[in-house]
């Protein structure tokens, strides 16, 4: 990739639960357009370092993050998303018993960028399109969807905030191959609309051939970083992550 300016710089984040340094002084950047994919073993601390920057559901202990240019750890959630940070969530967060349309609608409405109720439901549906969910299931209930549309509705609601860094974690989890192959098209069309990512996943394959560099870490410490086929044979990443697979 041609180097550009980080449009996201995360320095020195650290999270602790009692005696429990879950994320250790974990720094990184990502440059507008880039994909850096985090890997790691169960408990490694990728969702907590997630949880930490987003501050959902907890701060940092410490740390700074610069967000084109201007520090923003101090900020709410809300006033991150409104910055341009979005996330979304190993489970899919919906509300159930609202149609897939007004999920994305709450998002939209969060923003102010509509205005009248009828451009706040077009900017919802475009979001919609945008993640590839059918037309013909905008009303249905969240509820009565599967699970891959859920996520759909999901993904949709964080793009409906118009970010510029999108947060996504593990959103391979409990999909199909076909499902996963849909997945991987809509991350690099998302990259292609101008979003950098973040995207913690298990599934080596997605996450190998998507990412432009891979970040991998073990007991809440970056232990490696670097291009993704490097990254994979770093012996380090074998044994912590890989060889606990295998």
């Amino acid at each position: 990739m041609t180097p550009h300016a980080p449009i996201l710089t995360v320095s020195g984040v650290t999270k602790s639960f009692g005696s429990l340094r879950a994320v250790d002084d974990v720094s990184f950047a990502i440059a507008p357009r880039e994909i850096l994919g985090i890997a790691g073993p169960n408990g490694s601390g990728k969702s907590t370092l997630f949880n930490a920057i987003t501050r959902i559901p907890f701060a940092m202990d410490s740390g700074t993050v610069v967000l084109e240019g201007a520090q923003v750890q101090g900020l709410s959630a809300h006033q991150l998303a409104a910055r341009g940070l979005a996330r979304t969530f190993q489970r899919e967060a919906v509300f159930p018993t609202l149609s897939a349309v007004d999920n994305v609608l709450l998002s939209v409405e969060q923003t102010g960028r509509g205005g009248s109720f009828r451009r706040n439901v077009l900017l919802a549906e475009q979001a919609l399109d945008i993640v590839g969910f059918p037309a013909t299931l905008h009303n249905w209930a969240a509820a009565n969807l599967p699970v891959f549309l859920r996520k759909l509705v999901m993904i949709a609601g964080a793009i409906a905030l118009d970010p510029k860094v999108l947060l996504m974690d593990e959103p391979a989890s409990s999909l199909t191959p076909t499902e996963i192959d849909r997945l991987r098209g809509l991350i690099l069309h998302l990259r292609q609309m101008g979003l950098a990512i973040l995207l913690i996943e298990h599934v080596l394959e997605l996450l190998t051939g998507v990412s432009d560099r891979l970040m991998v870490l073990d007991q809440g410490r970056v232990i490696a970083m670097g291009d993704p086929s490097e990254v994979v044979r770093n012996p380090q990443v074998i044994e912590a992550y890989l060889g606990a697979a295998a």
